[in-house]
């Protein structure tokens, strides 16, 4: 049975491609088990954004079986898979980008990064995770860029002008400190692009892991912004959330040697495309502008 809210949802982003691709879903399903053979398929109840199943391989090893509809956002996240090579990222075991599936390893016990307590901590091993994961741009286009990302404050502002539901004068701000940034940014590196509290999984004592890549070409600097803008939706309701965010600064300055500036800038104008996004999906932009306000204080 597939949820209503995941139907509405995969229909409302990718409309009659959207829907179609519902229809198919059980057939698709079907022929992806039985071609790598899989057992004891169970599809988690709450997906997002994707159709999403544990489940195991032919020889008996834990794997989450993922299907999306086709788009480049998803080649985008296998060929990362394939280029981090497992090295602080989930393992790929398969995939067939024509389709939109992927099949990855189960990371075991996978309790993400919120169920650390402390802050700080978090922060300190999101950023070290960070270092593993980056890699010299290996310069293949199914990559989107940061900059390309960025043009999301020149649709906004051509579709919406001043009259649109966000801040203009925020997204204004955010399009100027973006173009700063990137006229002056450092040499790009492969980056996960999402790289937040729920896309860090524990494998083991003491190992932590990266799942659900965007896979993005950029500085370095610019893969706090996600970070920063979680966890969701607990984090714009934390008490003296401006003094959090800068102790956060503070750690990841620290842990990679990169200016705190430069890393609040890149983090504001995250938190205001999150916004862009959100309202392009129609889902809640509100909670990216509550956030970009308070990076704004730090900038």
């Amino acid at each position: 049975m597939i949820p209503a809210a995941f139907k509405d949802r995969i229909a409302s982003i990718h409309g009659q491609t959207g829907q179609n691709w519902l229809d198919n879903l059980p057939g698709l399903q079907a022929r992806f088990i039985q071609r790598w053979s899989l057992g004891e398929v169970q599809p988690i109840p709450d997906p997002s954004y994707n159709f999403i199943a544990y489940c195991s391989t032919a020889d008996n090893a834990p794997a989450v079986l993922k299907m999306g509809v086709p788009h480049p956002e998803l080649d985008a996240e296998i060929q990362s898979l394939r280029a981090f090579n497992g090295n602080g990222a989930v393992r790929l075991i398969d995939a067939d980008p024509h389709q939109g599936v992927l099949l990855v390893e189960r990371i075991i016990p996978g309790d993400d990064l919120r169920t650390v307590d402390d802050d700080r901590a978090a922060t300190r091993i999101a950023a070290r995770l960070m270092k593993v994961l980056w890699m010299p741009d290996p310069h293949d286009p199914v990559f989107p860029s940061t900059a390309a990302w960025c043009q999301g404050f020149q649709r906004y502002q051509h579709t919406q002008m001043a009259n649109g539901p966000l801040p203009f004068d925020l997204v204004q701000l955010a399009g100027r400190v973006a173009a700063d940034l990137l006229q002056s940014a450092a040499d790009p590196v492969l980056l996960h692009g999402d790289l937040h509290h729920m896309n860090i999984l524990k494998s083991g004592d003491d190992a932590w892991v990266a799942i659900d890549p965007k896979g993005v070409i950029g500085e370095a600097a610019f893969e706090v912004g996600a970070l920063l803008l979680n966890p969701v939706p607990d984090l714009i309701h934390w008490p003296d959330l401006q003094e959090t965010q800068k102790e956060r600064l503070i750690i990841l300055e620290e842990e990679l040697g990169i200016d705190r500036q430069r890393l609040a800038a890149w983090s504001f104008v995250r938190a205001v495309l999150s916004a862009i996004w959100s309202l392009e999906d129609g889902e809640d932009f509100e909670y990216g502008v509550a956030v970009a306000k308070i990076m704004k204080k730090l900038l």
